[in-house]
Parts: structure tokens; C-alpha cells; sequence
């Protein structure tokens, strides 16, 4: 059977010529760090059947963050909770730790056989901090001595326990880049400079960087895997420059016979050093020997046969 273009666009989802079977409202926003609520309203034969919260642009692919198990218990998956209200024919999602990437388009939807009934809703986010609690928190800036190290401790909820826990490099957080990250236990594991250890009874985890070098200046992120976007903390790290040498090393430099010439022919006059030389001492050595031997011990013999010379026995001619 060939339908005409109208039936067609009557049998998109989501739509219909008579009241819609679920509606919402066509725009929510909420502060970024913060939450907001969306209503989503349904007709009395849907009492019973799954709702559900979906993102994405399309209906026909969007993806089921949370869903109702068709009573009137709450239901959390992540950041995003559901509670149906059978008596009100309303239902309620909730999302919590706002963040500018969960701007977008989503979808109040009620599951039944054939095609569920969709209504679409475009959520935005507000630049902004909120005072709920995060779920990964620590210090918004941390600083250490060049050549030097620090460390961080950044702090997380009791859920995330066993989940992975990293140190990210970058001024964005969609292109950072993983330095160190845990195995989901308490050891420590180190990558070049820095290292991560995981304290799971006191919910915290410390990153140490080693050996601070200038270009280390940036913003970093204290982060923990989990499904869907990894939970976050900007950090931004200073490396204070070094004032000064931890010691002075006095070395003895002989200069070289070329660089002394160079000097020489300059100025005239050689170079005067301040160097304690042991060659210089053995030359002084021998040029004391030298002199003592050919001037010396020749003026002492002199002085002796003098001596001898004036002491000489005299011979009395009158008694020959």
C-alpha cells in the first residue's frame, strides 16, 4: 500500500495531529557545576510503561541514559535520575554536575511495541561554578620550586572507590592528555616524572611531580574514568624559577698555550691566573736547584780556599 507525503509526516516519531502522547518543554538550561529538572508530561495509557531520558540530535539514535523499570521507583545511572509519578502522569530526570559538553538535544520518551512516542527538548548550560559537590574535586592551583617537585591530592565520592583514577596535561579538557592513570587498586604506578597512588579508604588520590622544569607551567586535570565523560578538576600548576645553585663547586682551569698567546698579543702582557698549578712548583723546584748548584756551591768553594789561603803555614828564611 502507498502512503501519501501527509501520512507519512503524520507517522514520524514524536509527532501527531492530536494531542501528542508526550510532551515537555522545549527548552531546560542549568548552571554549569549545577542541575536542572525537565517534566515530561504522558496520557493515562502509558501509566505503566518505561519512560526514559535520551541524548542525541536524532530520535531515531539517540542513546537511553536512564530509564524507568515501569513503577514509581527513582532510577540513577551516572549524573541523570528518573522518577515516574503514575498518579500525576508525569515523569521527572534530573541531571546533576552540569557541564558545558551536556549542552544539546535530548529526548523525553515512553517505551511501547512498535514506535516509542519521543518529545524533544534542548537543553543548554550557563557558564558558571555551582556550590554542589563535585565528584572529583581538589586544589585550583599548586606550585613547586624548578628542579623541585609537588604533589596534588585530589579528593572523590565514595562511588567511584574502585574506578580508575588519572593526572591529565592540558589547557583543554577534550584534548588533554593522560600522564599517569591507576589500575583501579591502591598501588602506585610511575611514568617518567610523575606518579599516581590511590588512598581508597580516605577517598583521595596524590599526584607527585619530580624534577619541575619551567615548560611544566599549565593546567592539568584531576580525573576518574567511568562510563560515558570522565568526571574532572582543573588544576593549575606554577613552577617557581630557581633562585640559585644548591652549592658552588671552585674548580682550578689552566688556560690553554693558544689562549694565553691570543691574550698576549693583545695586550702585551700575558694573562694573570690565580691558579695553584703543581707544574708551577716543580719548575720554581728546579730553577732553586739550578742556581743552587752553579752559584752557590762555586762561591762557597771560593770563600773556603781563601780561608785555607789566608791560614796557610809561613816558612822563616833566617833559619835555614
Amino acid at each position: 500500500m502507498q502512503l501519501s507525503p501527509a501520512l507519512l509526516f503524520l507517522l514520524l516519531p514524536g509527532y501527531s495531529t492530536a494531542q501528542s502522547e508526550v510532551t515537555g518543554p522545549k527548552t531546560e538550561s542549568g548552571p554549569e557545576r549545577g542541575s536542572l529538572t525537565v517534566q515530561c508530561n504522558y496520557t493515562s495509557k502509558w501509566k505503566t510503561h518505561h519512560k526514559y531520558w535520551c541524548g542525541g540530535a536524532q530520535w531515531s539514535s539517540c542513546r537511553v541514559l536512564v530509564i524507568t523499570t515501569g513503577s514509581e521507583q527513582e532510577v540513577k545511572k551516572d549524573r541523570v535520575s528518573i522518577r515516574d509519578d503514575q498518579e500525576k502522569l508525569t515523569f521527572m530526570v534530573t541531571m546533576v554536575d552540569l557541564r558545558r559538553e551536556d549542552a544539546g538535544t535530548y529526548w523525553c520518551g515512553v517505551e511501547r511495541t512498535g514506535q516509542d512516542h519521543g518529545f524533544q527538548v534542548n537543553v543548554t548550560i550557563d557558564p558558571g561554578y555551582s556550590t554542589a559537590q563535585s565528584e572529583v574535586t581538589g586544589p585550583k592551583t599548586e606550585s613547586g620550586p624548578e628542579r623541585g617537585s609537588l604533589t596534588v591530592q585530589c579528593n572523590y565520592t565514595s562511588k567511584w572507590k574502585t574506578h580508575r583514577k588519572y593526572w591529565c596535561g592540558g589547557a583543554q579538557w577534550s584534548s588533554c592528555r593522560v600522564l599517569v592513570i591507576t589500575t583501579g587498586s591502591e598501588q602506585e604506578v610511575k611514568k617518567d616524572r610523575v606518579s599516581i597512588r590511590d588512598d581508597q579508604e580516605k577517598l583521595t588520590f596524590m599526584v607527585t611531580m619530580v624534577d619541575l622544569r619551567r615548560e611544566d607551567t599549565g593546567f592539568y586535570w584531576c580525573a576518574i574514568e567511568r562510563t560515558g565523560i570522565d568526571y574532572r578538576f582543573q588544576v593549575n600548576v606554577n613552577v617557581d624559577p630557581a633562585t640559585g645553585n644548591p652549592g658552588t663547586v671552585r674548580t682550578t682551569t689552566v688556560p690553554s698555550p693558544a689562549f694565553i698567546s691570543s691574550i698576549t698579543e693583545k695586550t702585551g702582557n700575558p694573562p694573570v691566573t690565580h691558579t695553584t698549578n703543581p707544574l708551577k712548583w716543580s719548575l720554581f723546584s728546579s730553577t732553586y736547584f739550578l742556581l743552587l748548584v752553579f752559584l752557590e756551591v762555586p762561591l762557597l768553594l771560593s770563600m773556603l780556599c781563601a780561608v785555607l789561603w789566608v791560614n796557610r803555614p809561613q816558612r822563616c828564611s833566617g833559619r835555614r
